[in-house]
């Protein structure tokens, strides 16, 4: 009777040998499989309202300029995490904040530390892309860039959290 269990437990390890080789080559393919962000998406390629986009530098700078003031009186900073996702600014005002980026223009902040949330402040550069992936995204997705400017002022759809990361990217990173 040992014998015939000696016998059963070598045909088992036997019959087993391939199955774990084939195992461990499987998670070694899938280990090397580089993970790709799905539907990446360049500044270049989101289209904005012709209005927008038509709009020398300066004026442009200049109604950021009123967003940012707005977004001061705020004082995002302060906000808890909760709030920082409360929807509170239109299409309109973000697409003005794409624009700049578009066109590669920055935009001086000076201060961040006193501006911005310790969350957007602590984001590493990973984070960050993913974050305007995220917003570019969403604008392309939901913002109809043929409609009039009060119907874009009335698509209350952006966070607190997304703006902040806008002037964030604005005032911090170029392309």
């Amino acid at each position: 009777m040992n014998l015939e269990f000696l016998f059963f437990i070598i045909a088992v390890i036997f019959l087993s040998i391939p199955f774990i080789f084939y195992n461990k080559r499987r998670a070694t393919k899938l280990q090397n499989k580089n993970p790709k962000i799905k539907n990446h998406i360049y500044i270049s390629q989101v289209e904005l309202p012709l209005k927008i986009e038509k709009l020398d530098f300066a004026t442009n700078s200049n109604i950021v300029r009123k967003i940012f003031h707005t977004f001061e009186v705020l004082d995002i900073k302060s906000l808890n995490t909760k709030q920082l996702e409360k929807k509170e600014w239109h299409s309109w005002q973000i697409s003005m904040l794409l624009n700049l980026y578009k066109n590669d223009k920055d935009f001086f902040i000076p201060n961040k530390e006193k501006v911005f949330h310790k969350n957007i402040l602590n984001l590493d550069n990973k984070s960050l892309n993913s974050f305007i992936q995220t917003i570019l995204l969403k604008y392309k997705a939901n913002v109809d860039i043929k409609v009039s400017k009060n119907i874009l002022s009335d698509d209350v759809i952006w966070t607190n959290k997304e703006i902040s990361i806008l002037f964030y990217i604005l005032t911090t990173y170029k392309q």
